[in-house]
């Protein structure tokens, strides 16, 4: 069975190279950062996982999950590396799709793009994402993206995304595109 560990980079969290280089030299299979990319100051969303509702700080103070996996595929050689998870809706997928190739290119293959669709209304919003329709966007998303890594010129005509024939390199390591 394989084992990954999950963590978040903070502000005050140790270094997420020296993390992941020790997940690596114990073993594990896989290292996991999660996302929030901001946290409203006034939400009317409870969160289910405190007893009140309220969302604890560290959500707030949490680094960017790709560029923290960049680092780390710097220092390690074999552990894969993933998103738990990427907020897909808040993001353009021309963008996430180049910065995910590129750090499947970095980490020689070994990114794992989990993804999610968020349960904070206020951030998807606040991000530009439509929290009703948060997972048709998602699915979308993904579409495009899929056609971006896997053809010389993508095009993508939906509800949500809507772009003209388009070059996008590099392309992912793995084939067709990570898993």
């Amino acid at each position: 069975m394989d084992i990954g560990v999950s963590t978040a980079i903070s502000s005050d969290s140790v270094d997420v190279a020296v993390l992941a280089k020790k997940a690596e030299s114990l073993g594990f299979e896989s290292f996991w950062l999660p996302e929030h990319t901001i946290v409203p100051v006034h939400t009317n969303t409870k969160y289910a996982g405190t007893a009140d509702g309220s969302i604890p700080p560290s959500m707030a103070d949490m680094g960017d999950p790709l560029i923290g996996l960049a680092r780390a595929s710097a220092v390690t050689e074999k552990i894969k590396l993933g998103t738990a998870i990427s907020l897909v809706p808040e993001h353009n997928p021309l963008i996430q799709a180049k910065q995910i190739a590129t750090l499947d290119l970095l980490s020689n293959g070994r990114f794992i793009f989990g993804i999610g669709a968020g349960w904070l209304t206020e951030e998807t919003e606040i991000m530009g994402g439509d929290f009703e329709h948060r997972w048709g966007q998602t699915r979308e998303a993904i579409l495009a993206m899929k056609e971006l890594w896997t053809k010389d010129e993508a095009e993508f005509h939906g509800r949500y995304y809507d772009f003209p024939p388009v070059q996008c390199s590099p392309k992912p390591v793995q084939k067709p595109h990570p898993p």
